[in-house]
């Protein structure tokens, strides 16, 4: 566990020194420049924006809060298996008194029911070993709420953190010193106990206002980060962003969104098609994001289609399941192997009506090392012809036709290669 919680401090540290604009040279008789990190600011209205705040070095842990935290009673809220397969959340709260675990409990099981409720959470639900950890403070409430006031607690939470009134900073070595009581840590939620909205993000823990009805969202919006490892896709007005190809699955500096090419088109939870809007990861321009307006820019929000895939594919690697497919989202699936050169039709080597003037949407997803065709045909009263096409080099296509009522069918050709291949499609 300490080797975790080690990993955890390193990468915040890191992302603290990438993310922190480049200084000016000190003087030399000037000391030593100040330590900053980036901390995610939540409004009540759902959005987000960035502050820079001093760097908040936990102090060393005593020997004695050591085997305080070790000692903590742990209640398992949830446990469906082995951590081995399983997703473990960790919950833990600073401010609460001996007296109110039962408050504690009551804001934890609320705060998971909201996390439940959204996707993947939903879906993944019984994948989840979900730990509290009861801490016990000795005075109730965080530090300045209201501004001013201080509270003796165990994990040192405050409101205004670095003069920020929502942000909920927290020693993240004690969090983490708490959380290792639990038999498994992935993610650790940190509850204050408050009805003031606020929050933060930090590697691996997210803070929330445990007694306010929407701060959960900021959680959710958190294990976007330390679960899926998705960027933020708000921004800040007038940025340019001046790095290369980001590693996040949801930020490119491609135009047209190539890195999610397979998705482009695509009906999305969060509401519009997929495509790449410009603006995200904090810059206005010169990067985009997969959709408008996605949980990773505003809160409230269902998570876009790309970050659901991704966080999918990340709560199953962990959890076991089967991740979904690139054309997995669409309504219809056929599924069947090619050999090189070979041809198929479908659905089931025949065609599909539709009544209704719309779009169509096909998506192939074929092998790696393979050239896989995707074409769609309309019947004409006397002939099949192809109305929209998509051959580009590889084994994935995807392709869409506004069109009116009439006889369908796809038409999926192997011009090299050879394997099993997916295809998902939507009829009007």
């Amino acid at each position: 566990m300490p080797g975790r919680f080690t990993r955890l401090a390193a990468v915040a540290l890191t992302a603290a020194a990438l993310l922190s604009p480049t200084l000016p040279a000190a003087p030399a008789h000037a000391g030593p420049v100040a330590e900053k990190e980036w901390r995610e600011v939540f409004s009540p209205d759902g959005t987000i924006s960035r502050v820079l705040v001093p760097a908040r070095k936990p102090a060393a842990l005593s020997r004695e809060l050591v085997q305080k935290a070790a000692a903590a009673e742990v209640i398992p809220l949830q446990e469906t298996g082995p951590s081995a397969q399983r997703f473990d959340l960790v919950i833990i709260g600073d401010g609460y008194t001996a007296a109110q675990m039962g408050l504690l409990r009551q804001h934890a099981e609320s705060k998971w029911a909201e996390v439940a409720a959204v996707e993947p959470f939903k879906k993944y639900k019984n994948s989840f070993n979900v730990w509290l950890v009861n801490v016990v403070s000795n005075q109730s409430g965080v530090d300045n709420d209201p501004y001013g006031t201080t509270r003796d607690t165990a994990l040192d939470m405050t409101f205004y953190c670095a003069g920020t009134a929502r942000l909920l900073c927290l020693d993240t070595a004690k969090a983490q010193a708490y959380a290792a009581a639990a038999p498994q840590v992935d993610v650790i939620l940190a509850l204050g106990n408050s009805t003031t909205y606020g929050g933060a993000g930090y590697s691996g823990i997210s803070t929330a206002s445990g007694g306010n009805a929407q701060s959960g969202q900021i959680a959710i919006h958190e294990f976007g980060h330390s679960i899926g490892g998705l960027a933020d896709e708000y921004y800040t007005a007038g940025t340019t962003y001046p790095g290369g190809e980001p590693g996040e699955p949801n930020v490119t500096t491609s135009a047209s969104g190539a890195k999610w090419a397979s998705y482009i088109g695509r009906a999305t939870p969060d509401g519009g098609v997929i495509g790449a809007y410009q603006g995200g990861s904090q810059y206005e321009y010169g990067i985009y994001r997969p959709s408008e307006n996605s949980l990773m820019r505003v809160l409230g929000r269902p998570f876009n289609l790309v970050g659901l895939d991704v966080m999918d594919r990340a709560i199953a690697a962990k959890a076991g399941g089967t991740p979904p497919g690139p054309c997995d989202a669409l309504g219809q699936r056929r599924t069947g192997t090619l050999a090189s050169g070979a041809t198929a039709y479908q659905p089931d080597g025949n065609w599909y009506y539709t009544g209704a003037s719309g779009t169509h949407r096909g998506c192939l997803d074929g092998p790696d090392a393979a050239n896989f065709d995707l074409y769609l045909e309309k019947w004409s009263g006397s002939a099949w012809g192809t109305v929209a096409t998509a051959a580009t080099i590889g084994g994935d296509e995807t392709l869409t036709y506004s069109g009116t009522a009439g006889y369908y069918r796809y038409r999926i050709v192997a011009g090299s290669g050879s394997g099993p291949y997916t295809l998902g499609y939507d009829v009007p």
